[in-house]
């Protein structure tokens, strides 16, 4: 099969050797998936989540992967045979030492999806995740405006599409993989992130000295939200129950919101220019979650308000210290909410205290170890 692109070319060709790891490592999976085991991770995060008696706590293990190499991400960007290599390497971890990872592969190319439909470029800088080249002007955004809802096969649009098919095909040729490896959403991000990540940081200048143009792409980044994701929901298989398949765990609800770049926000102007569009998609989708980075401590509790919000994920930057601290400062308003609390980052050496702890219900974990022998040390104290 041969997949041609507006800004690339791939050829998936027998022979190739993304092809052959692809094979090598899907080979792997097949032999190693277990069923049984991957059923049970899903009920422990279904009951976890909503506050229901479980077998146990779930903690998810981050290391290197030792079975597999992947690719630099710069590479992986132009390339969606060795962005598949990398998605697969992601998962070989949990199968070796069988935590509570689900397995899951996405079309990976970073935050500029949906700007990349109104006619914003994504590249890849010093081979990190995408950079998006913003508008110039307010007058490109009202061009932006003029033209309404954008075709969502342009840009990045059709890439998404066409690399969901390729998944699809590859893990056909293997049974347990097909029916356990679930292709789950791309990074959407929400809509203050999408305005942001069109408008540039000029955007803060507008919130004050032009909300009214602010507010109008809101609207329309919300209607093109809902309208790539509705599509893609037909060709994707993340759903699970009242829950949905992202970051190798189950989130509560059908659809997972970003709010970073509304950190930067002051409690009133995240209600008025984030909060209000997030309850839109929250509300279109039924249920869903809420992911940002930080601690955004201004309107946390404001944001646990949101209608048909089930669950947040808090990002952990490096240079900032959550752990139980934050957790006390929020649990029992999430628990009185019944709000779950996904992936939550604690550091390596709590983790066997965890299930005695306080915060034994409602929170999903994950912790980062150097390498496997680490981490099956660490999980069996945990067990």
């Amino acid at each position: 099969m041969v997949y041609n692109k507006a800004h690339k070319t791939v050829c998936s060709l027998e022979g190739g050797l993304e092809m052959q790891k692809i094979g090598k490592i899907l080979t792997y999976l097949e032999e190693q998936l277990d069923e049984g085991h991957i059923a049970k991770v899903k009920e422990r995060f279904r009951k976890v989540l909503t506050y229901q008696k479980s077998d146990r706590l779930v903690l998810r293990l981050c290391f290197p992967c030792e079975t597999f190499n992947g690719y630099p991400y710069e590479e992986v960007f132009a390339d969606m045979e060795k962005m598949m290599v990398n998605e697969l390497v992601e998962y070989c971890n949990a199968v070796d030492i069988k935590d509570d990872r689900i397995p899951m592969i996405r079309p990976n190319y970073g935050v500029g999806v949906l700007p990349s439909l109104f006619g914003l470029k994504s590249r890849v800088v010093d081979n990190n995740m995408p950079w998006v080249d913003h508008v110039k002007s307010t007058d490109e955004i009202r061009s932006i405006l003029n033209k309404g809802v954008p075709n969502i096969k342009s840009g990045l649009g059709g890439l998404i599409f066409d690399t969901i098919e390729y998944y699809k095909e590859q893990l056909s040729k293997y049974p347990k993989c097909s029916k356990l490896i679930q292709i789950y959403q791309p990074d959407l991000q929400g809509p203050f992130d999408v305005v942001h990540l069109i408008w540039g940081s000029n955007v803060y200048y507008a919130l004050y000295d032009e909300p009214e143009l602010v507010h109008e792409l809101l609207k329309l980044v919300t209607e093109t939200y809902t309208v790539f994701l509705r599509e893609l929901k037909k060709v994707l298989n993340d759903e699970y129950g009242s829950f949905h398949y992202h970051w190798g765990s189950l989130f509560p609800g059908h659809i997972i919101i970003r709010n970073d770049t509304a950190v930067n926000l002051s409690k009133e102007m995240y209600e008025e220019f984030a909060k209000y569009y997030d309850e839109i998609l929250l509300r279109e989708f039924g249920t869903g979650s809420i992911h940002y980075c930080g601690r955004a401590e201004q309107w946390v509790f404001s944001m646990m308000g949101c209608k048909n919000l089930r669950a947040l994920n808090f990002g952990q930057p490096p240079n900032m210290i959550f752990g139980t601290d934050f957790l006390g400062k929020i649990y029992s308003k999430m628990k009185e909410k019944r709000l779950g609390i996904v992936n939550y980052g604690v550091d390596k050496s709590i983790v066997p205290d965890i299930t005695n702890s306080e915060f034994d219900q409602g929170i999903t974990y994950q912790t980062v170890v150097e390498n496997k022998k680490e981490a099956v040390e660490l999980f069996e104290k945990f067990l």
